[in-house]
């Protein structure tokens, strides 16, 4: 048992088939499926389950990959420290909201990557679940999430808090029970705020209009299309232009707080801590300058 195969392990996990990883490494599919056998024998215990759709981990299996992950980062990790240990290099994987990718995370990326050129930043946008469970599969360093969580093994860092707005096409926006509403799919933290702020007043959403992607519910807001619950950051430049209309929300549903969260047993490289010094040198500049306004 080497490196490459804990880097197998991973591959055929994140693509979710042996075929998969097979074209991730470039390796022929039989190899795979002849060292996943290797090691399955040498280790006396089932590693996958093989089902029609791929492969499944089974509790063993998911140990295994749960370590396979913190071996190859730590291995690479000081790899590179010997090689060379004044430059921070490797790999960071972030996911993060679709506003945040637009508002909070623009000037932390671009500081860093200034500061750390030579690491391979990945950055994912989803919604909060997939995030979650994606930083718990060990698929992302951290995320930026806007939820609050109850998960005993993530850390959890705040971050800010982001103000809400209702926006339309027309300063009316006309009857909430008949209205439709451009949202994202189930999980997004805004539908949840909106979903939950309707129910408030005895309404549910008849007429939902799903997206996958922030920019699309904003020209289609312009368009008249219906109207949503977006940041007011995102907002701001589209009133300024004249092209919609915001509403101001309840106290209540006004606002979510973004947290950073990532696994309590993640192994922290370089890469890693460099970004985690990044993100809360950045949160006290700004409860100092809040403090100060």
């Amino acid at each position: 048992m080497n490196i490459d195969t804990f880097k197998m392990i991973i591959a055929i996990v994140q693509t979710g088939s042996i075929s998969g990883a097979a074209q991730q490494l470039g390796y022929a599919q039989s190899n795979i499926s002849a060292r996943v056998h290797q090691l399955e024998t040498e280790l006396r215990t089932t590693i996958f389950y093989r089902t029609n759709r791929g492969v499944i981990l089974t509790d063993a299996g998911k140990e295994f990959y749960n370590r396979a992950i913190n071996i190859v980062d730590l291995t690479e990790d000081t790899i590179n420290q010997m090689k060379h240990p004044n430059e921070v290099e490797g790999d960071l994987r972030i996911g993060t909201l679709q506003s945040a990718s637009a508002t909070f995370l623009p000037p932390i990326l671009t500081e860093y990557y200034r500061n750390f050129p030579k690491v391979r930043l990945a950055i994912e946008t989803s919604n909060p679940m997939e995030n979650i469970q994606q930083v718990l599969d060990y698929e992302l360093d951290g995320a930026v999430i806007g939820e609050n969580i109850d998960k005993t093994d993530l850390v959890s860092i705040p971050l800010v808090t982001e103000e809400l707005c209702l926006v339309s096409a027309s300063p009316e926006i006309g009857d909430l029970n008949t209205a439709s509403f451009l949202v994202f799919s189930t999980g997004c933290i805004y539908r949840e705020v909106t979903e939950t702020w309707l129910r408030s007043q005895n309404i549910s959403i008849h007429h939902p209009i799903e997206f996958n992607y922030l920019d699309a519910i904003m020209a289609s807001v312009c368009s008249g299309l219906g109207i949503s619950i977006v940041p007011k950051k995102i907002a701001q430049p589209f009133v300024e232009r004249k092209l919609l209309y915001m509403t101001e929300l309840p106290a209540e549903f006004s606002s979510i707080q973004l947290d950073f969260i990532y696994r309590k047993d993640h192994f922290i490289n370089r890469p890693f801590e460099e970004f985690i010094k990044l993100l809360k040198n950045n949160v006290a500049v700004k409860t100092t300058e809040k403090e100060i306004s």
